[in-house]
């Protein structure tokens, strides 16, 4: 049978194998602390993008995930975000293994950042490879991230969908990457949020250390 449910690059048959993958993973850890140079960071990183909400949970970005003692079940483990503002906030992992249908509004914000991937490719291409913030060279090409300076993708996306009248509600998923994109009837609504974001749009070089302590 072919993989149907993905965390990142990890591909599951059936959602309960999902499930069971990552709660051996949350019980071998225990109570504990995942900081970005954590060897699980990044499949807790994936695990959330699974959420519903994961905008909402996400806010002005990830410091760091910690594992607790579930306040209603003690012999069972709960998953809680410490964001870069301090704030903080609880996530069902649970929930993330159900692969639940996302808000609409939390699709359209996933098909306009693919549908602006181009650009952010582009740009890395054709610019030196060197942080903006803290001048590092010479890293690997993939320690260098693209990111919005102001105004910042939140608000870029937000002012054009002002100016529209008929936005997306129902998307369709790459049969490859398997990323949440628009619809082929939705052509002329992505190019011209394309197009938008290319003419207003204004970006910079960024190490990842640099890039994760921005947001």
């Amino acid at each position: 049978m072919k993989a149907k449910y993905n965390i990142g690059d990890i591909q599951f048959k059936t959602k309960k194998e999902c499930e069971t993958y990552t709660r051996n993973i949350i019980n071998s850890l225990g109570c504990c602390t995942i900081n970005k140079t954590h060897t699980q960071f990044n499949f807790f990183e994936n695990l959330l993008k699974n959420h519903q909400e994961y905008t909402d949970k996400m806010g002005t970005g990830i410091e760091y995930f910690y594992i607790i003692k579930n306040p209603l079940n003690k012999k069972c483990f709960h998953a809680m975000i410490q964001r870069t503002d301090g704030s903080k906030t609880d996530f069902s992992w649970l929930d993330c293994c159900k692969f639940k249908k996302r808000s609409t509004k939390e699709d359209l914000t996933k098909a306009m950042r693919e549908a602006v991937k181009f650009d952010m490719i582009e740009f890395k291409r054709s610019n030196k490879l060197i942080c903006n913030l803290c001048n590092v060279e010479n890293l690997p090409y993939d320690k260098y991230h693209i990111d919005h300076v102001e105004p910042s993708f939140k608000t870029l996306s937000e002012d054009f969908l002002k100016t529209k009248q008929n936005i997306p509600t129902t998307f369709s998923e790459c049969k490859t990457t398997y990323t949440t994109i628009f619809k082929d009837e939705d052509k002329e609504f992505k190019n011209e949020w394309f197009l938008y974001h290319h003419n207003n749009c204004k970006l910079q070089v960024l190490c990842s250390c640099c890039n994760f302590k921005k947001h």
